[in-house]
């Protein structure tokens, strides 16, 4: 249809339809909130065109423009599919919209782009409350481009047409309630059209709170991974949910998003803890290993929010050039600034995310989830949960996704007591942790999860040194009734076969359920002797939703009460390439602690032992009182050492004496060390040239003793 014969046919409605005169039309373009602001305003004003036109000089605007050029000129094809169409009309819209600012010798003809792209597609869209999902989220986030679009333009279209655009705009959208499902994307586009008609003048309280909800005090999404990418990280397929903010902040109405802490909080944990080394998403939550991260719009503002952030973003989007259009243009205030690498992070409410320090592909991240203050729909029943990433792959998955069939906790990377479903999917967060440059540590309890019981569980990365390969080591600390057994659960990325190396010892899985790259695979080593192992297939999606969706292997490794509550249970989780052998495990069993080694080569051995912490024990030359000791010894000499709970650890050359618990790691007289408050005694070679990070009061510094006040937190040794 024409553009006049469209115009003629909304002028002959307005004379005839009942409740549709010219009047009527006139309150939809005409704001009724008392705003007499010119058009553009939303997220850019006309004085600011001459600027948006010298960055492009410089890239990375050179490339915006080209590819929004490119795209406006390419024009739009109608599909058969409507979520595609909505997607593709916001990439097509605000390319034009973008290509009109740039492009001064042909805004007429980019205008007119913009103006047909609602008059002849946006009208066409099928926005429905009854196609669920579908009819709702897509729709909406796309209009809020073109809400965008419309403005930028505004001036550059006639009155009548303005009053079309409009006209399709409120028809469309008010299809679909303010309220009800997927409020947020609801509330951004909506409330983006009350801002251009004037309707809002005040800040969006519901909005605020819907999208503080689901960011904890620490930054971490309470909710999912996925949906943390896909909500409030801004994500192309909800993009008004976040967008709306953008939009808020440039008119004035509501400035409290940029230079909110926990949103900068949490934009540095999206880009530089949620992803892996591959970066790809670490599996929390409802989410599917086949879902992956894309070139989002909104990526590009995250400088908007924070500086570290942004560097994080710059590395994740690293030889990868931003889409052209008006939301990677214009909203972002600064370019994205030199890369930066993401480091090992733990967070008190949201879990501990680790990484080697290499920027690797291949390199391993551990996740250990645990978040204390809100959670949500898609959240599952994982607190303690693992997520694992290394050689390239995800190598644990989870429940998957959609909803309630895949929450409990005998389905995710977690434990029960007696196979009991936790009580809540929320936590008690992160105790104490620690990073250095060889071993990153951090411990979670369950809290009111396992309400009457208790488990504490701590996740170590040992990072890669030489030739010695990096690894994963569990450690899980429960209390519980008499007679009730752990149940500790695995989901390796396996569709396969588990293979068994020693029966209720050692197993391998390779990594085959949706592998990003071949011939990865996951060594299990149980230090702790279980009562059995069992491998079992269990679903990692609702069948209902994903209708031949493989399922992969569980090793389900249950553990008799009297045992599992002597000495922590240790588990050594060890990735490896099917060309490459696993070290050899060997297990430590005595009547007061257990334990093993991992014997790496080359005179390399790394020895694991775990008691009590309630009297001191004796393994060779090594005198220990702790919950856990990790160290490593290169052909007899100690290499480095960790203690988890400890209060003594001696081995002949270098001694340690607390009066309270304490948890550290010591190689060649630094590291870091983490208390409630402690006295240090320290005996050994220039241990008295050791300085500290915090607060600590020197006792005695005299040649090869240390003694030291430690305050309550984690210090720096150095």
């Amino acid at each position: 249809m024409s553009l006049n014969k469209y115009l003629l046919l909304i002028l002959l409605a307005g004379m005839s339809l009942p409740g549709c005169s010219p009047a009527a039309y006139e309150d939809i373009s005409t704001p009724t909130g008392g705003n007499d602001r010119e058009h553009p305003f939303l997220i850019v004003k006309k004085e600011q065109f001459p600027a948006l036109r010298q960055r492009a000089a410089a890239e990375p605007w050179t490339s915006i423009k080209a590819d929004a050029l490119r795209r406006s000129d390419a024009g739009f094809t109608w599909r058969n599919n409507n979520s595609q169409n909505a997607y593709g009309l916001q990439d097509y819209i605000g390319a034009a919209a973008l290509a009109y600012i740039l492009d001064e010798s042909r805004t007429s003809l980019h205008a007119g782009r913009v103006r047909d792209a609602i008059l002849e597609h946006y009208a066409r869209l099928d926005l429905s409350e009854d196609r669920d999902w579908g009819g709702v989220v897509p729709n909406l986030g796309s209009f809020f481009v073109a809400i965008l679009s419309l403005d930028i333009v505004y001036d550059a279209l006639t009155p009548e047409e303005v009053l079309a655009c409009e006209k399709v705009i409120t028809d469309q959208i008010f299809i679909l309630k303010r309220e009800g499902s997927w409020a947020d994307v609801r509330r951004g586009t909506h409330g983006a059209w009350d801002i251009y008609r004037g309707d809002r003048t005040e800040p969006d309280d519901a909005y605020y709170a819907g999208i503080m909800q689901q960011v904890t005090e620490d930054g971490v999404s309470p909710v999912t991974i996925h949906y943390a990418w896909e909500r409030v990280g801004g994500g192309d397929s909800r993009i008004s949910k976040s967008g709306y903010m953008d939009v808020l902040e440039f008119t004035g109405i509501d400035r409290r998003y940029y230079q909110n802490e926990r949103l900068q909080k949490f934009h540095r944990w999206l880009f530089g803890s949620s992803v892996n080394a591959a970066k790809e998403m670490a599996i929390i939550g409802d989410m599917l290993p086949t879902q992956s991260l894309h070139n989002d719009m909104l990526h590009r503002r995250a400088g908007n929010f924070d500086e570290e952030a942004a560097a994080y973003a710059a590395w994740f989007h690293e030889g990868r050039p931003a889409q052209g259009n008006i939301l990677t243009y214009i909203i972002p205030q600064n370019a994205l600034p030199a890369p930066k690498v993401p480091e090992s992070q733990w967070y008190p409410n949201g879990g501990a995310f680790f990484r080697e320090k290499p920027d690797d592909p291949d390199g391993l991240q551990g996740v250990l989830y645990n978040i204390k203050s809100q959670d949500e729909w898609h959240t599952h029943q994982e607190t303690n949960g693992l997520a694992l990433s290394g050689l390239g792959n995800r190598l644990l998955v989870n429940g998957g996704r959609l909803g309630a069939p895949t929450r409990p906790a005998p389905l995710n990377n977690t434990l029960t007591i007696d196979g009991k479903e936790h009580a809540s999917r929320l936590g008690k967060g992160i105790l104490e942790g620690f990073t250095t440059d060889q071993l990153d540590y951090a411990c979670g309890a369950a809290g009111p999860a396992l309400p009457g019981d208790e488990h504490l569980r701590s996740l170590l990365l040992v990072h890669a040194e030489g030739s010695v390969r990096p690894y994963f080591l569990l450690l899980d600390e429960v209390v519980s009734s008499p007679g009730e057994a752990v149940h500790s659960y695995f989901h390796p990325a396996n569709e396969t076969r588990i293979e068994t190396l020693s029966e209720g010892s050692v197993y391998t899985a390779p990594i085959d359920h949706y592998p990003t790259v071949p011939g990865a695979q996951l060594g299990f080593f149980f230090a702790t002797p279980p009562q059995r192992v069992q491998i079992e297939k269990v679903p990692g999606a609702v069948p209902e939703r994903y209708a031949n969706y493989p399922e992969h292997n569980r090793l389900e490794v249950i553990y008799p009460a009297e045992r599992a509550l002597e000495v922590p249970i240790a588990t050594v989780l060890f990735p490896h390439r099917k060309s490459e052998a696993l070290p050899p495990f060997e297990r430590i069993t005595t009547a007061k602690y257990q334990g093993g080694t991992i014997a790496h080569g080359n005179g390399t051995s790394d020895i694991l032992l775990t008691g009590s912490g309630s009297d001191q024990q004796q393994y060779g030359e090594v005198r220990f009182r702790a919950n856990s000791v990790l160290y490593r010894e290169n052909n007899g000499v100690l290499n480095w050492f960790f203690l988890r709970q400890g209060r003594h650890f001696a081995n002949g050359t270098l001694s340690l004496d607390a009066t309270a618990p304490v948890s550290i790691f010591m190689q060649s007289n630094t590291g870091a060390i983490t208390s409630d408050g402690a006295e240090l005694t320290l005996k050994g070679p220039g241990v008295e040239n050791i300085q500290f990070d915090g607060a600590v009061q020197d006792l005695e510094r005299t040649s090869g003793v240390l003694r030291v006040q430690l305050p309550a937190g984690t210090i720096r040794m150095q």
